[in-house]
């Protein structure tokens, strides 16, 4: 497996019980132990909004460049500080992480162990989490993003 791929993105939500899934395309690479997953989203308001999904030993990094800047840390158990800006608002958040779980090829972690497997295709990411505004919670989240690449996506 190359250390670099162009995948498929199967990226599914609930918030707080309103599902929504979508199907994007991207890229996938790794350096070591860690990855990356960068893909394009088209928002009806903000315009294109490109997000960098950044997985390292049991740590979740999300952030957003475009009309949306923003930056979201998770790491299971833990309340972390992120921020979030558009041209309509500018605000601190946390997110209070509830599970952060990550799955490659047939082994997974959940945890920050040394042993960690070194992450390939495809890969399944899953983090639920508390999100504060303010210090008020605004609901919890659950996301479970898989990227495989485009030829295994498309084989049945």
């Amino acid at each position: 497996m190359d250390d670099k791929a162009n995948i498929r993105i199967t990226l599914e939500s609930d918030v707080d019980g309103e599902k929504q899934a979508h199907q994007l395309t991207g890229e996938w690479y790794r350096k070591d132990r860690t990855v990356y997953i960068r893909y394009e989203e088209r928002d009806e308001t903000y315009g294109e909004v490109r997000t960098t999904v950044r997985w390292r030993e049991g740590e979740l990094r999300l952030t957003r460049h475009g009309g949306i800047e923003a930056e979201q840390s998770f790491a299971a158990g833990q309340r972390l500080p992120g921020r979030y800006k558009s041209e309509h608002a500018t605000f601190p958040l946390e997110t209070e992480t509830l599970l952060l779980w990550m799955q490659t090829g047939d082994e997974s972690s959940t945890g920050t162990a040394d042993n960690l497997p070194r992450p390939s295709l495809p890969l399944l990411l899953e983090w639920r989490y508390m999100l504060w505004v303010g210090g008020e919670s605004v609901g919890q989240f659950r996301i479970r993003l898989l990227a495989e690449t485009e030829e295994s996506a498309n084989t049945p």
